[in-house]
């Protein structure tokens, strides 16, 4: 009898993979990690908290979005800030997704070298979710609670989201939470794509998996740092990338036990945003150097602001009706502001054509990186 999906095949849940042909692309992985914390440790504390900052809260609101979630940017942005500030990492109890969202990060993050519980998992959820769960015990869910957001690739994600799930999802469950918890020999990174994988198959939750799932990812991508520290920002290069993901996340769920492909495609994944990382990196390490130069200029608090927004989106150019709107003031207002900027050498007019003349930093690239 022909079998539909993974869990109907004989040794569910022992999933495989080929170690020979993943361990180059692993060990790629792992040596890109190193060179990522080596750079980092180069770095001054406040620049490096500012890295940390801004992974989070583009993890939290990119993972949030692959389940068609929406945040609360400024709250999410505010909590990592205070938890960085404090070193506060305990989960504190709230009703805000937002908050929510940017304190289990933090936690997974943080206290990686700590077991993956029930009671944790269920933590997680109450944080995330709307609907909280008054229990110690996960159940299982029959009708996936998706997002009514009008968007195309929360469309997509309901393709997989109705595969069926495994039968005794509890007992499915405590074999999941066991294997978390066993130690092996298996390389950490790897453990990371298979329980992201495993925890998508089973769904526990009404609501959230994906989000989970991936948090349950960064605790062990964490283990293979051995810090606790995140510069690199998986869950928005999986969100870059969200077509191709949702296809092989359904691919794997409809076939064997062998998935190697998945964990390739983890992998790349994984790849992919360390080599982001490090143009923010750079990106973060030229702002400082910008601002140590200007630190006697005068502005205002709207020239900070867009300055700000053009050193955060490098391809970004202003015009005085963006600038007028963004700030809400007038267009006079605007363009003063933009000419004491070109005065100061700090803005220049770009070479873009169109109606409008548009606007952008002076000559970003002079501002060398410290890493190579």
């Amino acid at each position: 009898m022909q079998k539909s999906y993974i869990w109907e095949h004989s040794g569910w849940p022992y999933l495989t993979w080929d170690n020979k042909e993943l361990s180059p692309l692993l060990g790629d992985v792992r040596n890109r990690q190193g060179q990522l914390i080596g750079k980092t440790s180069l770095i001054s504390p406040d620049i490096r908290r500012q890295a940390m900052h801004d992974v989070a809260v583009s993890d939290v609101m990119a993972s949030a979005r692959l389940e068609g979630a929406d945040l609360d940017e400024a709250l999410v942005q505010a909590e990592i800030g205070r938890i960085i500030a404090k070193k506060r990492f305990a989960i504190l109890p709230t009703d805000d997704p937002s908050i929510g969202g940017a304190q289990v990060f933090v936690d997974a993050i943080n206290n990686f070298k700590a077991d993956i519980s029930e009671m944790r998992l269920i933590s997680w959820h109450n944080s995330l979710a709307i609907n909280k769960i008054d229990s110690d015990s996960i159940l299982p869910s029959e009708n996936i609670l998706l997002s009514s957001t009008p968007v195309k690739h929360v469309e997509r994600k309901m393709e997989y989201q109705k595969i069926p799930l495994p039968p005794d999802v509890p007992k499915q469950m405590l074999n999941f939470i066991q294997w978390l918890n066993t130690k092996h020999h298996t390389d950490p990174v790897i453990k990371a794509g298979v329980a992201y994988l495993w925890f998508l198959i089973i769904r526990p939750f009404e609501t959230d998996n994906g989000r989970i799932a991936r948090t349950i990812a960064d605790v062990f991508l964490s283990r293979a740092d051995n810090l606790p520290e995140r510069y690199y920002d998986l869950a928005a290069q999986i969100d870059r990338d969200r077509d191709q993901y949702y296809n092989i996340i359904q691919y794997t769920q409809t076939g064997g036990l062998d998935v190697t492909e998945w964990l390739r495609w983890f992998m790349y994944a994984i790849l992919a945003a360390l080599n982001h990382a490090e143009d923010d990196l750079i990106r973060i390490i030229n702002k400082s150097r910008f601002y140590d130069q200007h630190r006697l200029t005068s502005l205002n608090d709207r020239q900070i602001r867009m300055i700000n927004l053009l050193w955060d989106n490098r391809d970004l150019y202003l015009t005085t009706t963006s600038w007028a709107n963004r700030n809400n003031c007038s267009s006079d207002t605007a363009l003063r502001d933009i000419q004491d900027l070109i005065a100061k050498s700090i803005l220049i007019k770009s070479r873009l054509g169109g109606r409008s003349t548009s606007y952008c930093l002076n000559n970003k690239e002079k501002f060398s990186p410290l890493i190579k």
